[in-house]
């Protein structure tokens, strides 16, 4: 049985790494248990493993008493929807009837119909959207057992939420709602994943949000984490991996735990005589870029201007990682300046802005995908 996963967001066989982190949230549970609640925005790239630090937090809390993890996965949609998400959920993991939990919020003066979206009752004065939320929080944490009860919202994907309301509007709802349940000694503790980008779109927008959700940045796997994911679950199915594999995928994957399940996935499929050697790796390789070009890179090309590709182009075939300005603009030859693609490809997730007027692909894999396939030769772009 293949020990990896080639999808995001789904837990891996083995889970390994992430101390630091696990240690972080539960330093911030400990304090909300203790009456000075904490939230925090752990953010990071696609595929960098914050959903599954998310499982691996609520799994470690699970038999502990008095503690209620509910963990949200958010869906594209409007802000509106939540309200409905966090009830069905909590109703779910705290095994009450939802039936339960409409009656005592619609008695608070609020009223949600089942298909989604935030309007209160006819009789009752309008409530705004922070008041709401806190009400319903208030609903369901009272519904808890023990002296001294805690719960922890986990919300998988906060970006998702925030894209078409604004981070303002969003976090203001939530900053508001939690400040307010914590100081009448409500133990909630708010936990979210989001996006590389999103903690600068808070700061953007919304300075006070800063001092409440406090920013943790996912690190990369290092080589030592990435060598027992693979090597460990690997040879419980009795295949193994050479140590030039083992760096082969490190040195591509760059730590990223969803890269290197994919390509882990493939190498595992192709082992000759229970091996993995570098031929093997060669040949599985060629399948794991075709997956990620079908799932992601292809679609992240397409989405680009003419000019973005020609830019794409001259990254990936140049020899350095990194490129400036200059050599932007000095090797596309270009009259105008090129500091406006080069904004929207960093809003695109297509480059990554290592510091001023210096630039590189998002991640080597993506760069070996533009490499082997050259889609800007087909059109002459490049």
């Amino acid at each position: 049985m293949n020990p990896f996963r080639k999808r995001t967001g789904i837990f891996p066989s083995y889970f390994t790494g992430r101390k630091d982190e696990l240690n972080e949230l539960r330093e911030i549970y400990e304090s909300t248990r203790a009456g000075a609640a904490g939230h925090i925005l752990i953010y990071g790239p696609k595929g960098i493993g914050k959903t599954c630090l998310l499982i691996k937090f609520e799994e470690q809390l699970n038999n502990v008493e008095g503690v209620y993890t509910v963990r949200i996965p958010l869906v594209e949609g409007n802000f509106n929807d939540i309200y409905s998400l966090i009830i069905d959920k909590c109703a779910d993991a705290l095994k009450i009837s939802e039936g339960h939990f409409w009656d005592n919020i619609t008695s608070l003066g609020v009223n949600i119909p089942l298909a989604g979206g935030f309007t209160v009752s006819r009789e009752i004065p309008a409530t705004s959207p922070s008041v709401a939320l806190e009400k319903i929080l208030k609903t369901i944490y009272l519904e808890l057992k023990g002296e001294n009860p805690v719960l922890i919202l986990l919300f998988d994907d906060l970006q998702r939420i925030i894209s078409d309301n604004g981070p303002s509007r969003v976090l203001s709802i939530l900053q508001n709602a939690l400040v307010e349940l914590n100081i009448q000694g409500m133990n909630i503790m708010f936990v979210a994943t989001g996006a590389h980008d999103i903690f600068s779109q808070i700061q953007d927008h919304l300075d006070s949000a800063v001092r409440i959700f406090e920013p943790y940045e996912l690190k990369l796997l290092s080589k030592e984490e990435l060598k027992e994911a693979v090597v460990i679950p690997a040879e419980n199915e009795g295949i193994k991996f050479e140590e030039d594999v083992i760096d082969l995928i490190y040195e591509l994957s760059e730590g990223i735990p969803y890269y290197m399940q994919v390509i882990a996935y493939n190498c595992f499929a192709g082992a000759v005589n229970g091996i993995v050697r570098t031929s093997e790796f060669k040949l599985s390789f060629k399948r794991s870029l075709n997956l990620l070009a079908q799932r992601e890179f292809r679609g992240m090309y397409e989405k680009a201007t003419h000019e973005e590709r020609r830019i794409l182009g001259l990254m990936a075939e140049s020899d350095k990682e990194v490129l400036s300005y200059k050599e932007i603009k000095k090797g596309l030859n270009l009259k105008s300046e090129p500091s406006f693609w080069l904004k929207t490809m960093l809003d695109k997730n297509l480059i990554i802005k290592k510091e001023r007027g210096k630039y590189h692909l998002r991640d080597k894999i993506f760069k070996e995908y533009l490499r082997a396939l050259k889609p800007y030769s087909e059109n002459g772009t490049y």
